[in-house]
């Protein structure tokens, strides 16, 4: 039996099929939520773009205030007004916030350390310091600032950002076309009650929104019952050039009624990976038809779900133009970890506190662990285990908030 290739020799082979097959569209910024961004959000002026007022109060010269020293109030600036008139010494403006501060002022005093007068006001600080509740015109970002980076997945507060910059239709990618095919005789829909030997299919609904989340567009969605010829079709009707990416979920082993890989060679797929060296997840395939990337995922759900991230985000990522790398981090271990002495292990993780911890899993079928879960830990494969405190790569699943 040959050796299989590691994770990384094995995502390189992937990636050698895939090309970038995103266009760019321009939609209303009220419907972007969730879209990729194509270019840099700019800001087009500065932010605050005037000296703004953060309380309700008086604009004042901070140096003429102190306790019980009373001032005329000369005017009233609200938001969305200015001050035309003319400070002079011992003076102030009544003044909302959001307003402009007028150049001729340093500070603002808050109407709680006042007696509030209407025409006088007198002021019950020992004294105020220069800038006092300013919000300072250009310290939130300057003229010409990226403000939101392009290929950004949008959030609402990327979209009030955009908004605020006169953005009000946005460029972003277009979404990778995907089909998704489950497998499996025991398999039933998630609206049937399952007899003592069946299972409901999570899989198809998991990895459909995994795969949204990364921000594709699920077309198509079938489940494949354990027959060849039955399969033979679902991967010949796949493959006829309306998605970009087929992504089978199951029936890839090696077992009798594993059809996938029999299906894929006989509709002229080209595999560029078979099998790594991982758990969970060791008999991942990936392989290319005409213009059309094929995933074959495992059945167990923590494999599926695992492959789906490690194998097909970077994928889709090269579709939309990004780069395939992950972002990986380096994180402290909160306990001892036993790792697997023979393969490098991909485990769902908790990141809580600047700390990961691995909870304790039944195997790759205990998608119920992964409840509470935010992402997967990189194990590397070792008869010793790995001590907490320890940095250990994580990634945070691409649907985590």
């Amino acid at each position: 039996m040959s050796k299989l290739p590691s994770y990384q020799e094995a995502l390189a082979n992937a990636l050698e099929v895939v090309q970038k097959t995103s266009s760019t569209s321009t939609v209303p910024i009220e419907s972007s939520l969730g879209c990729f961004v194509a270019n840099d959000v700019i800001a087009d002026r500065n932010f605050p773009p005037y000296n703004r007022s953060q309380m309700d109060g008086f604009a004042v010269v901070a140096s003429e205030v102190k306790k019980d020293v009373s001032m005329n109030i000369i005017g009233q600036i609200s938001a969305g007004t200015t001050f035309e008139g003319k400070r002079t010494p011992n003076t102030c403006v009544a003044i909302a916030t959001g307003a402009p501060v007028p150049n001729s002022f340093d500070a603002v005093v808050q109407h709680e350390l006042t007696d509030n007068g209407k025409e006088q006001v007198t002021f019950h600080c020992d004294k105020v310091s220069v800038g006092k509740a300013i919000h300072v015109q250009g310290v939130d970002a300057k003229t010409g600032d990226v403000l939101v980076a392009k290929h950004t997945r949008l959030a609402p507060q990327h979209i009030g950002i955009a908004a605020s910059v006169g953005v009000h239709q946005i460029e972003v990618l277009s979404k990778p076309k995907i089909v998704v095919l489950t497998s499996g005789d025991e398999v039933v829909p998630p609206n049937e009650t399952p007899l003592a030997h069946q299972i409901r299919n999570g899989n198809s609904a998991m990895i459909s929104s995994a795969f949204n989340s990364m921000g594709c567009d699920i077309i198509e969605a079938h489940h494949v019952l354990d027959d060849p010829d039955a399969t033979n079709r679902a991967i010949a009707s796949s493959l006829d050039g309306r998605c970009d990416l087929v992504v089978t979920i199951g029936g890839i082993s090696a077992g009798k009624r594993d059809f996938f890989p029999g299906a894929f060679a006989n509709s002229g797929v080209q595999l560029a990976m078979k099998g790594a060296s991982i758990q969970p997840g060791k008999p991942v395939i990936v392989g290319k038809h005409a213009k059309t990337v094929v995933l074959g995922l495992p059945g167990n759900p923590v494999s599926a779900l695992a492959c789906c991230c490690v194998f097909g985000w970077p994928i889709v990522r090269m579709m939309q133009g990004m780069s395939a790398l992950l972002p990986w981090q380096q994180i402290p271990l909160a306990c001892n970890v036993q790792p697997n002495p023979h393969r490098l292990c991909f485990r769902p993780c908790q990141l809580v506190n600047g700390k990961v911890t691995v909870p304790t899993w039944q195997g790759s079928g205990d998608l119920v662990h992964t409840a509470t879960t935010h992402g997967l830990v990189q194990l590397p494969a070792s008869s010793v285990e790995i001590q907490a405190s320890e940095l250990v790569s994580c990634l945070a699943f691409p649907f985590s908030k």
